[in-house]
């Protein structure tokens, strides 16, 4: 009887935890003319723990049998198209359309930041980094792409001004501010107004849904400061109902994030609300960090074809500098504000989609060396695609930008006044499907400057399907870099006379998918770069002048591999030559990761190693190369909660990332996830 009471209990507690059987669900994938697209690649998961990843690739008619067991995530990826995701949610579908956008070829890496409670599953490529333990955006940027390379110089804090961090650079360029790594957030470029540089800080993992990284010039989308490459970072979007989300982890050096996410998405409307808290006391004295942020998302559809939404975000950090080991600083420190909202209009038709967006940006910087400043941004972009034909796709747009502030030295009583610069530009590209295995496309930019004129960036490049698993492409692009409003007016020589900086940019890549659980790629590029701004002279003497060039010679390699249905292993390799290398940049970098899913269990095992780097301009003295390893390891408990536990640095390496600010030893952290 005893035995009988503990079989029901067994099988009640069972019938909880599934509430579907598996049952098969035809995917059939099309393009916006209605015509199948075999060989995509279709994935399935469900947001319980310890489901696998179901896979199947579409016949010659576009069809693909896959048992599922609701609710489920369908994410559809095809070569030369966009991936699409669609949510089933357990009301028996027996048979499932998606429709792909094609994609204009654009040499990117996709990485997942979050795991859902409906979740984002890794599309093709695609590389899940939150279970990595990265902290922030440019954490997981560094962490999975080997050609990117950030700067860093405590447990947390990037900092700004003199001695700050967080500088990113792509195959060796990055910009000193760094502002040759276009950053785009919610569609639009994102950097201060006067300094030209991206503030590292703000980009936290709050509201990230998708993070894309563009190697090679992108200036023909958008224009100045993509001189080396784009990182496009994505809000996360809520899957159908209402979801919560809440994340909390404690640590070494009273290091804390916590982060809240709720969303709902409607027949007809979503919403979302993101907030994150981070702080640390810090590993050395005086280098304490703490920020806070909140973003809130709203939209409608107006029609089947038409969506408005609105998105506004507000942060502040407070961030010490605890200056190099040699001339140890107390209570240094920055503290910045900074807020804007977009409102955009998008369409999603069979045969065209595209976007309105019009966004606004200001800040205010308060570092305790006396500068203070406010900055503002202000512009709109116009972004349309068209499929006229099946083996023709066009894209058009125009934006139109307006940036500047003011700024001012109390201590110095010097009032550096205010500026501002305009710009417009118009785009266009195209892609041709010349036969089923060649595929070219084309582009160009014409950009006027208020303060430089005109300039103009095209593009080429072709694709061919060598055969069904291998595919070989080559690139040609020309981007550009304008001068900031730093180095024109403020300091440290500014020159109203400068122009923008150049760069032609020649890559071939080889992509490789010989079985469905294999993935690996291997790019060679040829960069040359002209017209650079370089400091010159002595001290007082100073002068910022059009005299530097380089040329950077480099190769990459990316591997990922399924080797049984629970464990993947990844791999990337960069190897960088230039004949004017920056400081702190290595020469080669070889980043690593193995996931093993135990179903309830989950570990991580992976890290980063960089060469050895010049640690001056004058390249008289290097950093020695190091090798960072990670463990993480998260445990589900049920459909809500996990518990997972970190440990950084766990080979204990004692290593500098710019010199004078040594990196904590072995650290550790904990926390906990929940989800309803």
């Amino acid at each position: 009887m005893t035995r009988v009471a503990l079989l029901l209990v067994a099988v009640a507690l069972c019938r909880l935890e599934t509430p579907g059987a598996a049952q098969p669900v035809r995917v059939r994938v099309v393009d916006p003319h209605d015509a199948s697209v075999p060989g995509a690649l279709v994935e399935a998961r469900a947001p319980r723990a310890g489901m696998p990843v179901l896979t199947a690739v579409t016949a010659a008619d576009g069809t693909a049998e896959i048992a599922v067991q609701p609710p489920v995530e369908i994410a559809v990826s095809a070569d030369g198209f966009e991936p699409a995701r669609q949510w089933l949610d357990g009301t028996g579908e027996p048979a499932v359309t998606i429709h792909l956008r094609p994609a204009i070829l654009r040499s990117s890496v996709d990485v997942v930041v979050r795991d859902e409670p409906g979740p984002a599953t890794a599309v093709g490529g695609s590389l899940e980094i939150e279970r990595t333990g990265a902290r922030t955006v440019l954490d997981a940027v560094d962490q999975v792409i080997p050609g990117a390379f950030v700067t860093r110089r405590g447990v947390m804090g990037y900092g700004i001004a003199t001695n700050g961090t967080g500088g990113i650079s792509i195959r060796g360029i990055g910009e000193s501010p760094n502002a040759g790594v276009l950053i785009i957030v919610d569609g639009r470029p994102d950097f201060q107004g006067l300094m030209g540089h991206p503030l590292p800080d703000f980009y936290s993992l709050s509201d990230a849904g998708t993070v894309s990284v563009v190697e090679g010039p992108a200036s023909v989308l958008y224009g100045s400061n993509a001189m080396g490459g784009i990182i496009e970072v994505k809000n996360w979007a809520p899957p159908k109902g209402i979801h919560t989300r809440l994340m909390s982890s404690f640590g070494s050096f009273y290091t804390g994030q916590h982060r809240l996410s709720h969303g709902g998405r409607f027949e007809r409307g979503f919403y979302s609300l993101n907030a994150g808290l981070s702080h640390t006391r810090g590993d050395r004295p005086s280098s304490a960090f703490r920020d806070q942020d909140g973003i809130l998302t709203a939209g409608y559809d107006l029609s089947r074809v038409w969506r408005a939404s609105l998105q506004g975000r507000y942060g502040h950090f407070h961030v010490e500098d605890p200056g190099p080991v040699e001339a140890p600083l107390a209570n240094s420190y920055a503290r910045v504000g900074r807020g804007g909202f977009s409102a955009n209009v998008d369409n999603t038709a069979s045969r065209a989609w595209g976007t309105f967006r019009y966004y606004s940006s200001y800040g205010n910087h308060y570092i305790t060396d006396g500068f203070r400043s406010t900055d503002r941004t202000t512009g709109f972009r116009v972004d349309q695609n068209f499929a006229p034909a099946p083996q023709v796709i066009l894209e058009l747009g125009s934006d139109a930008v307006n940036y500047g502030g003011h700024a001012r030295n109390v201590y110095s009583r010097l009032d550096y006044g205010g500026h501002d610069l305009t710009s417009g530009a118009g785009f266009a590209r195209a892609q041709w499907l010349a036969t089923r295995r060649l595929r070219l496309h084309s582009g160009v930019r014409y950009q006027y400057d208020s303060q430089f004129g005109s300039i103009g960036a095209p593009e080429f490049g072709a694709s061919y399907a060598i055969a069904g698993a291998y595919t070989l492409s080559a690139e040609i692009a020309k981007g550009f870099r304008n001068p900031t409003i730093r180095e024109l007016y403020l300091f440290p020589a500014p020159n109203p006379s400068l122009r923008p900086e150049h760069i032609w940019n020649y890559q071939a890549s080889l992509q490789a998918r010989p079985v469905d659980s294999l993935t690996a790629s291997l790019t060679a590029y040829y960069a040359s770069l002209s017209n650079l701004i370089v400091l010159t002279g002595q001290f007082p003497n100073f002068r910022l002048q059009n005299l530097g060039a380089a040329l950077n010679r480099g190769m990459e390699t990316t591997v990922r591999w399924r080797a049984r249905k629970r464990v993947t292993f990844q791999s990337g390799y960069a190897y960088l030559r230039s004949t004017n290398l920056a400081p702190y940049i290595p020469a080669n970098k070889y980043t690593y990761g193995i996931d093993f899913d135990a179903g309830r269990i989950f570990v991580y095992f992976g890290g980063v190693s960089a060469g050895r780097r010049w640690a001056d301009p004058q390249h008289s003295c290097q950093l020695d190369s190091y090798t960072l390893a990670t463990l993480k390891t998260t445990i589900s408990l049920n459909r809500q909660w996990r518990l997972f536990a970190m440990v950084d640095n766990l080979l204990s390496q004692n290593y500098q990332v710019v010199p004078g600010y040594p990196m904590p030893g072995l650290n550790a952290a904990c926390g906990f996830t929940v989800s309803f």
